[in-house]
């Protein structure tokens, strides 16, 4: 698909229900970022979904409505890193931080394929204080350079809410953000995610529909947990547990 065939009228209606603009060099940006991700999405399935009107939908719009979000948890921070876990294609992180350059990103991914397609991105879209790191969650969160580091934190693709909190708390400083893009029947895994919360230190701050689902074409909820205390030692277990046995 060619630079002039892609499209980002979505993009810049959700960017306006948000109180945003898409500058020039954002469009440029997020132009780019589309190509390398269809062309890449070929070789080594960055995502499932492979329409270019499906990709703006699902991956991009629905990333910007977490903007709110990073503002509140940047509000106090000079400089705010946040960290997204298990980015795959960059989602939601590359999105946020091309409408929030300022922002010290962290891109997490286990898959080595997945990081080289990262640090291409980076290097393309000249992305500042923004690493692609290959590694596991349960490796890197007991590593003291990113243990308790970051304002805020996210996981899209992390399928049980309580893995999800298990592989990124950990990560967040005391009153840090961890933010969760999750399907629209919650209820039973916030109830299942009572424990992990009290073991890891978390409380919710909120739950709430995501916006722009009209845009999306899906619904979905926005769940926020704040960190008020920091996490035990001893988590996150070792790779693997938190997905096989989630705190529940």
């Amino acid at each position: 698909m060619s630079r002039s065939t892609i499209d980002l009228t979505l993009l810049r209606t959700a960017a306006a229900r948000l109180g945003e603009e898409l500058t020039p060099e954002a469009e440029r940006a997020f132009r780019r970022y589309a190509e390398l991700l269809l062309e890449w999405n070929q070789r080594i399935n960055l995502t499932g979904l492979d329409d270019w009107s499906e990709i703006q939908r699902r991956l991009l719009v629905e990333s910007l409505g977490l903007l709110p979000w990073v503002d509140r948890a940047c509000a106090q921070s000079q400089r705010c890193r946040v960290i997204d876990v298990g980015t795959g294609a960059g989602i939601p992180g590359i999105p946020l931080k091309l409408l929030r350059p300022k922002i010290s990103l962290t891109l997490l991914d286990a898959t080595a394929k997945k990081v080289h397609f990262l640090e291409l991105v980076v290097r393309e879209l000249a992305l500042l204080d923004t690493t692609p790191i290959h590694d596991r969650a349960e490796a890197l969160a007991h590593n003291p350079e990113h243990r308790g580091q970051y304002d805020l934190a996210t996981a899209r693709a992390v399928a049980h809410l309580a893995t999800a909190l298990e592989l990124t708390l950990p990560f967040l400083r005391v009153d840090g953000l961890a933010v969760f893009p999750k399907g629209p029947a919650i209820e039973l895994e916030l109830r299942d995610s009572r424990r992990a919360l009290e073991i890891l230190g978390g409380e919710i701050e909120a739950v709430e529909p995501m916006p722009l689902t009209d845009l999306v074409g899906a619904t979905g909820t926005i769940v926020v947990v704040r960190v008020v205390r920091p996490a035990p030692s001893q988590y996150p277990r070792r790779v693997g547990l938190p997905a096989k046995r989630p705190l529940r």
